[in-house]
């Protein structure tokens, strides 16, 4: 425990210079390179105690360290504090760099892949996504619809549809980083889910454009200043054009690149083999792996979808061993700091306001995941335990729930107790994923796709 000890110590030393004043109307780099520091170290201990103390996948650490150091429990004495004004309680910056651990996450997961796997799994995976998004949404929508009374002002037919939406999305961050921890990405049920988790992203996208559009709010009025151009999009585009124009951007988007990366593989190898001095390769795979996130990110389509589908460009590379090896180390760097904003954003005090709704919320949107996406996973090849672990897969909402969330705030269409309820869904429904998935991998035989004879 010695080690644990000298850590707790650093943090206390680094608190005097935490509370020290901000600048005003600048970014504080000092300070933001604090934050940094705090919420690295808390990370690896979080990560340390779960994998260490009760055999659980480090991201779970990582999320509850968050919890713990966020501006609504311990983060004031660390100089973590609730910015006036603004929706989420962390700083631009810290965002800023969470999303970019993000995006690096979804590369290294692509690059990963077997993408023969995802080919072979990828009609499967559509139709997982597609019942993750309808059973969740109608569950969502007929909840509010029953039990929920709105402040004075807010419509309920209008909360009801964007409570749907926001429990449709799958954070793939959450997934993909726990299959990698256990080794299981390359598994049937690893590549469908994170396919199916790609795919209901963007079935997210076209759900809450349907909703904006019946809504029928004005056009461009929100400003959406931390959210990319595919959510944007969607906010200032809300006709059945433009949903159908979503749809194929998409599929468009993600044949090119999958054509590409894949037709082209050796000329792509052989383009990175002709740097030879150190950390160059790494150096090349992100910026291919960045620019293509940001052209998804151009043409209205999220970052992650990019930055995946980037990843598997470069899987049949044969860099591909040593592309892991070398962006491993920008991963565990990156990666961690997401986490651990993530954990930040829940305050715990406002959830036991509405404690009886958010249950009822939190449970249907596990057993609208899990049921939507487990069921048509078994009735599309799977086994029991193989559906079983899809399912459970499927359910964490992390990021995307909150920025849909954020949009219904933001725009006047939802007030404080959803939202509450919508970031108290997406960080438990984050925190219990990890242990449940290990869990269903753990049991049962290990495959979990049932061959077919002949």
């Amino acid at each position: 425990m010695r080690w644990y000890i000298i850590a707790l110590s650093l943090i206390i030393l680094l608190v005097p210079t935490a509370l020290a004043s901000e600048a005003v109307g600048t970014i504080d780099i000092p300070k933001v390179i604090l934050s940094l520091a705090i919420m690295l170290l808390v990370a690896k201990i979080g990560g340390e105690i779960a994998e260490r103390k009760f055999k659980q996948p480090g991201v779970l650490g990582e999320l509850l360290a968050g919890v713990v150091i966020s501006p609504f429990a311990f983060g004031p004495y660390l100089g973590f504090h609730v910015i006036p004004g603004e929706i989420l309680p962390i700083s631009p910056e810290i965002d800023l760099i969470g999303q970019i651990g993000v995006v690096v996450l979804l590369f290294l997961a692509g690059i990963e892949t077997d993408v023969k796997q995802f080919m072979k799994f990828g009609k499967v995976a559509g139709l997982v996504a597609a019942g993750g998004v309808v059973v969740p949404f109608v569950l969502g929508y007929f909840a509010i619809k029953m039990f929920y009374t709105p402040p004075a002002g807010e419509p309920i037919e209008y909360v009801a549809l964007f409570t749907g939406a926001i429990l449709t999305a799958t954070s793939v961050g959450i997934t993909a980083r726990v299959l990698k921890d256990i080794n299981r990405m390359n598994s049937e049920e690893g590549t469908t889910i994170l396919a199916a988790a790609v795919i209901d992203d963007i079935l997210g996208i076209i759900v809450l454009a349907m909703v904006i559009g019946i809504i029928g709010t004005a056009t461009g009025a929100v400003e959406l200043n931390f959210i990319d151009n595919a959510w944007n999009e969607v906010v200032t585009k809300s006709t059945t054009t433009d949903i159908l124009w979503i749809v194929m951007k998409a599929a468009l988007f993600w044949g090119v690149v999958l054509f590409v990366g894949l037709k082209y593989s050796d000329k792509i190898s052989s383009l990175l083999g002709k740097f030879e001095t150190k950390g160059a390769l790494m150096v090349i795979a992100l910026v291919i792996g960045f620019a293509i996130s940001y052209v998804a990110a151009y043409i209205g389509l999220a970052l992650i979808i990019g930055a995946y589908a980037a990843g598997l460009a470069l899987s049949a590379s044969s860099h591909k061993e040593q592309l892991i090896e070398e962006i491993s180390p920008v991963f565990n760097f990156l990666v961690p700091i997401f986490f651990v904003a993530m954990g930040m954003l829940v305050n715990v005090k406002d959830a036991v306001t509405i404690a009886g709704l958010g249950v009822l919320i939190l449970v249907l949107a596990i057993i609208g995941k899990a049921v939507g996406c487990g069921v048509v996973a078994y009735f599309s090849g799977f086994n029991y335990n193989g559906a079983l672990r899809v399912g459970t897969g499927m359910i964490p909402r992390g990021e995307v729930g909150l920025i849909v969330a954020y949009i219904g705030l933001s725009s006047g269409i939802i007030q404080q107790p959803i939202y509450v309820i919508a970031v108290v869904m997406s960080i438990v429904t984050t925190l219990i994923t990890p242990p449940l998935l290990k869990s269903t991998f753990a049991k049962g035989p290990e495959k979990g796709w049932k061959e077919k004879s002949g």
